[in-house]
């Protein structure tokens, strides 16, 4: 299915929900490392301004997170055109996807769908140069743990610090504490966009922040409903079209095919052998990692591989695989959408 395709059941959810719909998709397929950014802002301006005559948008989002300040930017800039906001879930919205979606009215979740944890992860390089990934939480509990079994012995406190800080520098443990209360902010603020009980704002937020104990917990729709966000009632024909589109996000985007650009272009160099010796010959493959769409618009980001190859004298083969980074692109967009 193409965007053409998709852009049909945009057209039908809008017809059902009586207002206009954005989706904003990054991709989880594995190997990669697509986050929501900053760099879509000016894209989803660029979207709204083509809105006219409406009080009311819904944004579709699928991604595993990204940037905290991305999701208040985009709910920021929604309530300055849009008195409500409906968030829908075809499938999985983490981290700060599941923080976008708290500064919506309504959640309309597929039965498949997901939100999870807010607590923060963060990524920092070992003394062997090997990428590793730690979240606040982590730390805390391990303060805890050491608390209990030491009795609050200071000597043996003072040591757990000491172990801590070699294995992790000072600073990022302090990072760390500051992503953490950026979390609880901007959940609290986005929380507060729409309600107005500020207890079950706070109590939102304590479990989101602290009750789950992995970051990759799968909060299901009950899950959601239980701690009181505004979930949606169960519409199945609005849920048909979602897990519509989902599929065919997953098939274009190959979100079901780990991405490892060496196999990708050694199936290609198989598929296709060199036959002449020390002749340069180039591969490209592009990869959609990210789209903005709508009715009036269709943008994308697409890296792409491209890897030079040859057939040496030995009849052995070499190649060289250089990554491109993608940037957003407007395939086809019309000048205004009108809603009365």
């Amino acid at each position: 299915m193409s965007y053409q395709n998709r852009k049909i059941i945009y057209e039908q959810i809008e017809k059902i929900r009586k207002r206009p719909l954005i989706a904003y998709v990054t991709s989880i397929r594995p190997g990669t490392q697509v986050q929501m950014a900053g760099d879509v802002i000016p894209f989803l301006i660029k979207k709204i301004n083509t809105i006219k005559e409406t009080d009311s948008v819904d944004l579709l989002i699928l991604s595993n997170g990204g940037d905290p300040l991305v999701s208040w930017r985009i709910i920021s800039i929604l309530r300055e055109r849009f008195k409500n906001i409906g968030i829908l879930i075809p499938y999985t919205a983490n981290s700060a996807a599941t923080l976008l979606a708290l500064g919506a009215d309504e959640i309309i979740m597929h039965p498949y769908a997901n939100l999870g944890p807010l607590d923060p992860q963060l990524n920092y390089q070992d003394e062997n140069g090997k990428i590793k990934t730690i979240g606040y939480e982590d730390i805390v509990k391990y303060f805890d743990f050491m608390k209990e079994i030491s009795a609050n012995n200071e000597t043996i406190l003072q040591e757990s610090i000491e172990k801590l800080t070699k294995e992790l520098p000072p600073t990022l443990i302090g990072f760390a504490k500051r992503s953490s209360t950026l979390g609880l902010t901007m959940c609290q603020k986005l929380l507060l966009t729409h309600m107005k009980d500020s207890n079950k704002v706070q109590n939102i937020t304590d479990t989101l922040n602290n009750k789950y104990y992995h970051h990759g917990y799968p909060l299901s729709r009950k899950e959601a409903e239980d701690i009181g966000l505004p979930i949606a009632k169960k519409n199945k024909e609005i849920e048909d079209l979602l897990w519509n589109l989902y599929e065919d996000y997953s098939n274009e985007m190959a979100f079901n095919t780990p991405y490892n650009p060496e196999i990708l272009v050694m199936t290609k160099i198989e598929n296709n052998p060199p036959i002449e010796s020390n002749k340069i010959n180039i591969i490209k493959i592009k990869n959609k990692i990210a789209c903005l769409e709508s009715t009036t618009m269709n943008c994308s980001i697409e890296e792409e591989i491209i890897s030079t190859y040859q057939l040496n004298n030995d009849l052995s083969i070499t190649s060289n695989i250089n990554i491109k980074p993608g940037t957003w692109k407007i395939e086809k967009e019309w000048k205004y959408e009108i809603w009365s």
